[in-house]
């Protein structure tokens, strides 16, 4: 019985999901056999596969992280602004500069350096200082 289209793409899918051949084999009813001769077959497209999902749940934790710092960010400036108001002889206090502390280590060990990259500059031309030479000048 020759593969069908959608059988080859299921087959991408699953093992792009790391899905083993045996399930693969019964879910989409071709021997185990024919799986791995289509995995030679179509290796490159498995593993863009499995960098599109990888790219996806960097982004997705991406986006987490910055909501996490954004939360964080905002606590902490809500803890500044309560010690603000407060004096330091209050018992509560202490457990604000704890969170305060607790706060600052979260933001430091969720923050990343941003570095702005260039290429090289080139120097068109470049251009030797002219130097001065004596010369015979006439005078009348």
């Amino acid at each position: 019985m020759a593969a069908t289209f959608e059988q080859m793409q299921q087959f991408i899918e699953l093992r792009a999901e790391n899905v083993s051949y045996e399930k693969i084999a019964k879910q989409i009813k071709v021997s185990k056999t024919t799986l791995i001769n289509w995995a030679k077959d179509c290796e490159l497209e498995i593993q863009n596969r499995r960098a599109v999902t990888q790219d996806a749940l960097n982004d997705q934790y991406k986006a987490g992280q910055q909501h996490r710092l954004q939360m964080w960010s905002e606590q902490l400036e809500a803890v500044r602004e309560e010690l603000k108001k407060r004096g330091l002889k209050d018992v509560p206090t202490v457990k604000l500069i704890e969170l305060l502390d607790t706060l600052t280590s979260k933001l430091q060990g969720e923050a990343y350096d941003v570095r702005f990259k260039s290429k090289p500059v080139k120097k068109l031309l470049e251009v030797e200082p002219l130097s001065t030479i004596e010369q015979d000048v006439w005078r009348g």
